[in-house]
């Protein structure tokens, strides 16, 4: 036998006109699946653009980047598939491992699902953005008071403010209480003896609340209240005012109030007994 027969034999298959035929289509339809991908992925990516464009503070444009990302996955993976088929390998096999694992994956990380689900609905609402003051209540009972800092896919990032910095998974927020949104109300509470002139004290409260609105014309999207008595307690009655103040301001709009009512009660000799304060949120 001549040893070089498989060496003929292995030439003679190679130069083919059968195979290199398929050999070339095999390579052209590569070409053209990597060159489809391509087009789809700038496509994709210009149109997503093109419609967030302007929208930012939207759902639309605050989900653009979630899309995207989503629309890349796919059509690579779309793309792979097809050029293995395309070399002829039995994608059935690698369809169902990808199944199996995609399955082992979404058991053993659930959480991390249910933390990137919660995430997408999250910033696709709009509930929050950086730089509100929030009250975030977890799955355990856990109430937190601080600044957003950072809103990522998967966790909220709040600086309390002692100067901790939380990391709360989004799976775990049963509600959030903003307070940078709209409007505050600052309310100022304050206790006077039962033996006091009730009329009087609260001609004192109007007159410090018309002194604050004449201070702050259109600095508020509404002139102060007086809501009269708010509370009968032990020794005291609880005369209260409030005025709606753009979010941030509650507290220095509580102080100055405070002030206008003590001094138009010394005027008119209602002494006020043990202050109250003001209400406002838990301290961090």
């Amino acid at each position: 036998m001549d040893p070089l027969d498989p060496l003929r034999r292995v030439v003679r298959d190679v130069t083919d006109p059968q195979l290199v035929a398929r050999g070339i289509e095999t390579l052209i339809w590569l070409a053209v699946i990597a060159l489809a991908a391509w087009a789809a992925l700038r496509i994709s990516h210009a149109l997503l653009r093109h419609t967030a464009a302007g929208r930012a503070a939207e759902p639309a444009g605050r989900i653009t980047p979630i899309i995207e990302g989503l629309l890349r996955y796919a059509i690579i993976f779309t793309a792979l598939i097809l050029m293995l088929d395309a070399v002829h390998v039995n994608v059935t096999p690698v369809l169902a491992s990808a199944t199996v694992l995609g399955l082992t994956l979404g058991f053993g990380a659930q959480y991390l699902i249910r933390d990137l689900l919660a995430g997408v609905f999250l910033i696709a609402e709009g509930t929050l953005q950086a730089g509100d003051l929030v009250r975030v209540v977890g799955n355990i009972g856990t109430t937190d008071l601080g600044t957003v800092e950072r809103i990522a896919l998967r966790a909220l990032r709040i600086r309390k403010v002692s100067g901790e910095l939380l990391t709360v998974p989004h799976g775990s927020i049963m509600w959030i209480g903003n307070l940078s949104r709209d409007y505050a109300r600052a309310i100022v509470q304050i206790p006077i003896p039962y033996g006091a002139n009730v009329s009087a004290a609260l001609d004192g409260l109007r007159e410090a609340a018309q002194a604050w609105a004449a201070a702050h014309a259109g600095g508020g999207p509404a002139e102060p209240k007086v809501d009269g008595i708010a509370d009968l307690r032990d020794g005291a009655i609880v005369l209260q005012c409030s005025v709606l103040v753009a979010p941030g301001r509650e507290n220095d709009a509580a102080a100055e109030l405070r002030r206008n009512i003590l001094e138009a009660l010394a005027r008119r000799g209602v002494m006020p007994g043990t202050p109250l304060g003001s209400p406002s949120p838990p301290s961090a």
